[in-house]
């Protein structure tokens, strides 16, 4: 008899099991990507999407969304205060977008600021919620244009 010595046929439950992870080709444009890597099985999934046709939007389109968004807070029910701070940030944006070769850096750090004040104010006021809604349209078309994911707006 044998004891304490398991069957040949019995893989061995002290050696890790193999693991491997490979990427190749590999081109992300404003998308995401997850890889993970456990003792034991994992199952992962992680999905991204992007409207295709706002990839090939130009810095012309997007100052034409940022003067729709500027037109929609100067129109909104939100004090001239609340105006104004949005204002703040969303004209150099509009001004920059709209240069022969923009700091897409710039306009970007400028528009998370609109969108933070922005997200203040849905919570806040009636007036701010519609904004939201206006504004999470415009981001979400021109944050491939920035080359970032809208998820850095909050949306």
């Amino acid at each position: 008899m044998m004891f304490g010595k398991k069957p040949p046929s019995e893989p061995s439950k002290s050696r890790s099991p193999n693991q491997s992870q490979s990427l190749s080709n590999v081109i992300l444009t404003g998308g995401m990507m997850q890889l993970g890597q456990a003792g034991s099985n994992i199952q992962q999934s992680q999905t991204g999407s992007l409207d295709t046709q706002q990839q090939g939007i130009t810095g012309i389109e997007v100052v034409t969304l940022l003067e729709q968004l500027e037109a929609a807070v100067k129109q909104s029910a939100l004090d001239s205060t609340q105006q104004e701070e949005l204002l703040d940030y969303l004209r150099p944006a509009k001004r920059e977008a709209g240069k022969e070769t923009p700091s897409k850096e710039l306009v970007g750090q400028n528009l998370k600021q609109v969108s933070e004040t922005m997200k203040t104010l849905k919570d806040t006021t009636e007036a701010g919620k519609s904004l939201w809604q206006t504004g999470t349209e415009i981001f979400k078309a021109v944050a491939p244009w920035l080359g970032i994911a809208a998820a850095f707006f909050g949306i």
